[in-house]
């Protein structure tokens, strides 16, 4: 059974890759992302959180993205950059390894 993950980005240790299995999906608190080196993960998008209401309708903050998913295909093993703060001001980005078996 494949498992949504979720992972704060300044949490993670640049040293040590994320391990995933086929088809997880991790989910990154963050405003942008790309998959830099590899095959084994695919972005599947950058988004904003919201919330059904009571009345069915969508809630959704103004600003920012604040959440990016990439999903694992295959195994092997990838390099995705992940950009955390304000898109239209200062942004950080940093590199994780993510290893699929």
């Amino acid at each position: 059974m494949s498992r949504l993950i979720e992972a704060q980005p300044a949490a993670l240790n640049p040293a040590l890759p994320v391990t995933l299995q086929v088809g997880d999906v991790l989910r990154l608190a963050a405003s942008g992302g790309r998959v830099r080196e590899g095959s084994s993960v695919e972005l599947l998008g950058i988004f904003t959180e919201g919330l059904v209401g009571t009345d069915g309708t969508v809630l959704t903050p103004l600003g920012a993205p604040n959440t990016v998913l990439f999903r694992a295909r295959v195994p092997g093993q990838s390099t995705v950059d992940v950009v955390t703060g304000d898109p239209w001001r200062s942004t950080r980005s940093n590199s994780v390894t993510v290893v699929v078996t």
